[in-house]
């Protein structure tokens, strides 16, 4: 089965476009790796086909019908990829998701081999290509780019970003200080987060420390103290775009949300920004950004954002006329 989605036939191109085409027999497109039922990509499919710019959503760029050609010489790398019968130039990479391999046929130490095969060649095809990637991935956000907020944490102090104060123990008296500290700056309790999970809770009351103990007995916890209503932010390109009329002291983090989109390298970050003891920080971070945590104009303003980063060309020509 094709793992390609969106156009059929190639759109009119743009007069820049037309020029590049005239000067190559191969056809600019651009490639949205993720899923048909991802808003994110819908959104930026649309507005390149408005500007007449030829992309497909595709789950995996080197599944049947892609062919892939690498040649690796003194000179560099070289790589050429077919779709079918069809050359093709990638103008532009929006990622958006890892690289998928159908099972359908396949023994499951085989399909696993398979996987781990393809996500590794799609990284390196990534790393590798000349034209605009959105969020070009690194090896550690490939592979777990569903990582929390403790793993960041570096990153964000780093960049002058407070963090919800967390501790991560199988220590009982570890836990019941933690919880004195917080009690102490008069918050009474503190959220608890699966190691291997994204959903907290809060641990509130003293049966709900005392069940936290028993866990505490098979495996370390994660408690985090809790924070207040979040404002969450997109960092595309060179803007931050906030979701409503978020107040000037999160405002005023624009440049080092700048910093932390840089030192992450990637070029389209989500962050949720909280009132927590010491101030204002970060409570989530997400290298995958969820249009649905934003409102409808919100929305709109990404993915205007977006196209516009990953087609520049086309976003200059807008401009003149």
């Amino acid at each position: 089965m094709s793992s390609w989605y969106g156009l059929e036939h190639a759109q009119t191109p743009s007069l820049a476009l037309a020029g590049r085409m005239r000067e190559s027999r191969t056809r600019p497109v651009h490639l949205l790796l993720g899923h048909a039922g991802d808003s994110c990509c819908t959104g930026v499919l649309a507005r390149l086909t408005a500007r007449g710019l030829p992309a497909y959503i595709v789950a995996s760029p080197l599944a049947p019908p892609a062919r892939l050609a690498w040649r690796l010489a003194d000179d560099g790398l070289m790589g050429r990829l077919d779709l079918g019968d069809d050359p093709v130039e990638i103008a532009g990479v929006l990622v958006r998701g890892t690289a998928s391999f159908d099972p359908a046929g396949w023994a499951p130490v085989d399909h696993a081999y398979m996987q781990a095969e393809m996500l590794a060649t799609t990284l390196a095809w990534l790393a590798g290509l000349p034209c605009p990637v959105i969020n070009r991935p690194s090896a550690a956000l490939w592979y777990g780019n569903r990582a929390s907020l403790l793993s960041w944490r570096p990153l964000l102090r780093r960049c002058g970003l407070l963090v919800p104060e967390q501790v991560v123990t199988n220590v009982r008296a570890d836990a019941r200080a933690f919880r004195s500290r917080l009690a102490g700056d008069g918050v009474a309790g503190a959220v608890y987060t699966p190691l291997t999970g994204g959903a907290g809770y809060l641990v509130a009351t003293d049966a709900a420390w005392e069940g936290l103990a028993d866990l505490q007995e098979r495996s370390p916890v994660c408690l985090s103290e809790p924070h207040g209503a979040a404002h969450p932010a997109c960092i595309v390109g060179g803007e931050v775009i906030w979701d409503g009329d978020a107040p000037p002291e999160c405002r005023a983090l624009a440049p080092r949300l700048h910093q932390l989109a840089a030192v992450a390298r990637l070029d389209f970050l989500e962050v949720a920004i909280a009132p927590i003891r010491r101030g204002l920080g970060v409570v989530m971070v997400e290298p995958m950004p969820v249009l649905e945590h934003f409102a409808a104009p919100t929305r709109a303003r990404i993915l205007d954002a977006l196209t516009a980063l990953l087609a520049p060309f086309a976003a200059e020509a807008d401009a003149v006329r």
